[in-house]
């Protein structure tokens, strides 16, 4: 059954459940009660022009990050807010987020169908109910609360309207037990589930998407699919490894941290920024190092601290300024004379010049780091599961600067070739280069991804 004919007749058989148990607008609350010492209120607020947040009664665009590292630098970058996915640890990031001045989008975890969650078991929903009950009673009076997001792509992998109902349920809840923090939850970029969120949910403030290569469509994409009101944009950056062009053994092809940086400016500038009526603000993702695809794929800083041309670009999209040291740029990556959507086969054990073109807009002098690693497939790589394959020893030999020989492995499969060029101060550029090695067979070409399960939390 297609999706929407699917939600039309949930929505026809639950249609009372929900119509008499209340209704919930943006920036109204079921009761006030009195504001506890320290707690600084927040509403999103309907106005002539279109929606607002305000926290303490004053305009408050987020300018977020989500990842738990370098949270020291958020507020100097021009950043406000931080998001968590879970309240693991909650009591200490959010004391250390007050400490740095700012604010979080608390996450509240409900189970995704994926996890084997029935949500047309009462008593198991009962009991997440009562467990997330317990959450908001804990931190609903921290001054650095901003907002509660209750869960994290709960559409992802399913089409059932039940599953938004007790959403709804949730937030209703939320709003009696704390009716000065707004309540929102987080959508895949697939868009399926946006119209039984606007008829499930009608007691969430904003609704919250999580977004990289089509940001620039979002705010059309949510009025296409019937939500008029305004959104959060969950996470944003590069180009997600499951969006991206892919070889024919399905490994996705990469960016330079350079285009990276540009590749979302241009999607954020139409969205966010462009969108001012709806768009309460955004949070980008990592703000820190993890490992996904590759270690640098969506991470913002090294290991060692280290920023990206993303950094800068987020700087300036918060600030209007300028970083003074900018970072490194990369440009036409090469293995064997050839770039990597020319799907390049490697002969095991033979030898092949690998370059890339690195600038530094101060002319700083760049130190380059070449690895070689196995392949990593995330479409069947659960978030739990996810390590950072170790570089392979002996493969990178002769490394002069912009120009290494690497010595393809002898074993047959996937690999990638990663190269870091940074400045010595402080600042770094990042790119990789999927390659094959030995002869391509049918079998190879033919897996297709299953399915994404990218996400679960980042704690």
């Amino acid at each position: 059954m297609p999706v929407r004919s699917f939600v039309s007749f949930w929505w026809i058989i639950c249609l009372s459940t929900w119509l008499f148990g209340g209704c919930h607008s943006a920036g109204t609350h079921p009761e006030q009660q009195p504001v506890a010492p320290g707690v600084v209120p927040v509403q999103v607020v309907k106005t002539k022009d279109g929606y607002q947040l305000l926290r303490g009664g004053k305009p408050y665009t987020i300018k977020g990050v989500a990842g738990l590292q370098q949270l020291e630098r958020v507020q100097a970058l021009g950043g406000n807010s931080l998001r968590l996915y879970t309240t693991n640890y909650a009591d200490a990031i959010l004391d250390k987020a007050q400490q740095q001045g700012l604010t979080v989008m608390l996450g509240l975890w409900m189970k995704p169908e994926y996890e084997d969650f029935d949500y047309f078991d009462r008593k198991a929903v009962a009991r997440q109910q009562a467990e997330i009950r317990e959450q908001v009673l804990r931190f609903r009076h921290h001054p650095a609360l901003l907002m509660w997001n209750v869960g994290n792509e709960l559409d992802n992998h399913t089409n059932n309207p039940r599953a938004f109902q007790a959403l709804n349920e949730v937030a209703r809840m939320i709003h009696e037990l704390d009716p000065h923090h707004p309540v929102t939850t987080t959508l895949t970029s697939n868009f399926n589930m946006v119209s039984a969120v606007e008829r499930f949910c009608p007691d969430l403030d904003v609704l919250t998407v999580n977004i990289f290569g089509g940001l620039g469509e979002l705010d059309s994409r949510l009025v296409q699919d019937g939500w008029a009101g305004p959104y959060i944009v969950g996470e944003y950056g590069a180009r997600g490894w499951w969006e991206a062009p892919r070889t024919t053994w399905r490994a996705p092809l990469d960016q330079s941290s350079n285009t990276k940086a540009e590749f979302m400016r241009t999607r954020f500038e139409k969205s966010v920024t462009g969108q001012p009526r709806r768009c309460l603000g955004s949070y980008v993702l990592y703000w820190g190092q993890r490992f996904e695809q590759t270690a640098m794929w969506f991470s913002l800083f090294t290991d060692k601290g280290e920023k990206t041309a993303v950094v800068d670009m987020v700087h300036y999209l918060w600030t209007g300024k300028q970083v003074a040291n900018k970072a490194p740029r990369l440009a036409r990556l090469r293995l064997g004379g050839l770039p990597p959507e020319r799907n390049v086969l490697l002969r095991p054990g033979a030898t092949y010049q690998a370059s890339v073109e690195a600038t530094d807009p101060e002319a700083d002098s760049l130190r380059f780091t070449w690895q070689v690693v196995p392949e990593v497939d995330e479409n069947f790589v659960l978030p739990q599961d996810r390590t950072a394959p170790e570089p392979l020893p002996n493969i990178i030999q002769q490394a002069q600067g912009e120009r290494v020989l690497l010595q393809a492995p002898r074993k047959k499969g996937p690999y990638r070739l990663l190269v870091m060029a940074s400045d010595g101060h402080g600042s770094v550029a990042t790119h990789s280069y999927p390659f094959f090695v030995g002869q391509l067979t049918a079998a190879d070409r033919a897996k297709e991804p299953q399915g994404s399960f990218r996400k679960k939390a980042f704690q």
